[in-house]
């Protein structure tokens, strides 16, 4: 085709030097632009454009060309310009008519939705032109919309004819089937496909997908497998089948094949995602975060982002996660989830100014989010704006009367001020009652008690926290080591201070004035 679409243009490109050398009359003009049109319609053709505007032009030159009708029907057909297709159409009044000519009749009756008309005309184009697969695919396809059984006995019909195809040709036959709701029927013939070319694919996928569909998901990991071994590879089958295996418990199969889909496909989504999953069971969370960063739709996900600052954070890497929060922030701007977590890692990362203003931006379109306003309160108590914090507070409450974190923040506030300390027994004693088995409140009850000279009960509440939790939590250490000070046992007192002293200022203090010497 190149090569005489090169010849075609070398011949324009003649006739044209030629015009200059030799004047033409008006119709030999007239010929050479309607030749130049359409040699442009041909090279915009091969080089894949819209060669509609050039044949427009050509008609114009040749309003009376049938030729040029019929192409001109199926460009409006494709822009999906009727009114232009009825014009153009007209052609098929024009004198005798080719297997072409009918077969684009067809096709314009049948997007104008006269389904018989097509079918007729398809049959004459066909008895025209018998050999014409192009045109018999599309009469076929007619058919399966309103004859199925014909459709099916029609390329039944053509398997002695195309015996190089008759696999495709079963195929497509149970597709027929298959769209019926006739499955036997349909795996008869998907079967009859795949006896006559053991490494024909379609087959397989059509026979899994029924399968799949029954949840009869041994059966469809079975074909899966069978095309396997004929050589047969796509992303797209590897993961399904690692899909299959999770579903199956077989974690180490399906951890295999999300491997080989990854391998073909390193942006596979699927795969992707499970094997961060994998990775962060096993606590490998460097792994799944990158995982989840080399999936496709990972710049377009505001999930994974949110997944990666998760598996950053849980891996230890708090600055990290807030720079990949920081990084969304700034991609998904009207994302209100990514707001938030950004909004929570700075203040865990000591950026209280930052985190104000992210909350209440999200606070000023979502006013009636309740985690984010006790978020904002957070933020307002590290900041020492102990008065809006509890209006915040107060919101919150007003909205959730059962918000046990908002009854405790507010009175472990007061008793760590040493304020109104009968409140915060109240409001941190509610937040117990709701949650009674949160550390953290059972925590700041005790706090309160210490703050209200209460120091044996204070202890009994300290002492039955868990050593892991006091461990990894600096604040209860403080406390304990405070109230066994209060209580006059520095020794026992001291390490539970020398824990906290790092990071807590007060700790460190109530440890240099510790006693030496006794207990």
């Amino acid at each position: 085709m190149k090569k005489l679409l090169s010849c075609l243009l070398f011949l324009a490109l003649t006739v044209s030097a030629t015009a200059k050398t030799f004047p033409l009359n008006e119709e030999s003009k007239k010929e050479e632009k309607l030749y130049l049109s359409f040699i442009e319609a041909l090279l915009a053709e091969q080089a894949g454009q819209d060669a509609c505007p050039y044949y427009q032009k050509a008609l114009a030159l040749a309003p009376q060309s049938k030729y040029l009708r019929r192409i001109l029907t199926v460009c409006a057909i494709v822009r999906e310009d009727l009114a232009a297709a009825d014009e153009y159409a007209t052609y098929i009044n024009d004198g005798e008519n080719d297997g072409k000519d009918w077969a684009v009749y067809a096709f314009y009756n049948w997007r104008k939705g006269q389904l018989k008309e097509a079918q007729q005309y398809y049959e004459k184009s066909l008895e025209t032109d018998p050999e014409d697969l192009r045109v018999l695919y599309q009469y076929v396809l007619l058919l399966t919309y309103i004859d199925p059984d014909r459709a099916a006995e029609k390329l039944q019909q053509q398997k002695a004819n195309y015996p190089s195809i008759a696999p495709v040709i079963d195929y497509e036959i149970g597709n027929i089937y298959y769209r019926k709701k006739q499955i036997q029927k349909a795996l008869e013939f998907y079967n009859l496909a795949t006896q006559q070319d053991p490494e024909y694919a379609e087959p397989y996928l059509a026979r899994a997908e029924i399968y799949e569909k029954s949840n009869q998901f041994f059966l469809m990991l079975r074909e899966l497998e069978l095309l396997e071994k004929t050589g047969y590879e796509s992303a797209v089958m590897y993961s399904r089948m690692g899909s299959l295996y999770v579903i199956v418990k077989d974690d180490e199969r399906a951890q295999t094949y999300f491997a080989k889909a990854k391998k073909l496909d390193n942006g596979d989504t699927v795969a992707g995602y499970f094997l961060a999953l994998y990775a962060e069971e096993k606590g490998d969370y460097a792994s799944a975060a990158q995982y989840l960063r080399e999936t496709s739709d990972y710049n377009t996900s505001a999930a994974k982002w949110l997944q990666v600052a998760f598996y950053q954070q849980a891996g230890g890497s708090m600055e990290q996660a807030a720079d990949t929060l920081a990084q969304a922030y700034k991609r998904f701007a009207d994302n209100v989830e990514i707001a938030y977590f950004y909004a929570l890692a700075l203040h865990d990362t000591g950026r209280y100014k930052q985190a104000a203003k992210v909350l209440k931006g999200v606070l000023k379109t979502n006013p009636s989010y309740e985690q984010a306003r006790l978020a904002y309160a957070f933020v307002l108590e590290a900041q020492k704006k102990y008065k809006e914090m509890e209006k915040q507070i107060r919101l919150v409450l007003a909205q959730n009367d059962k918000n046990a974190a908002a009854y405790n923040l507010l009175g472990f506030s007061l008793a760590d001020r040493n304020e109104r300390l009968d409140e915060a027994e109240q409001l941190v004693s509610k937040a117990v009652q709701l949650q009674p088995q949160d550390r953290a409140f059972i925590d700041s009850l005790a706090w309160v008690y210490y703050r209200q000279g209460k120091y044996a009960q204070a202890l009994d509440l300290l002492k039955n926290l868990d050593e892991d939790f006091v461990n990894a939590n600096a604040d209860a250490a403080y406390h304990l080591g405070a109230v066994y000070a209060a209580l006059g046992q520095y020794d026992t007192a001291r390490p539970y201070l020398q824990q906290a002293a790092g990071s807590i200022k007060e700790s460190a203090k109530l440890l240099k004035k510790l006693p030496t010497g006794q207990n």
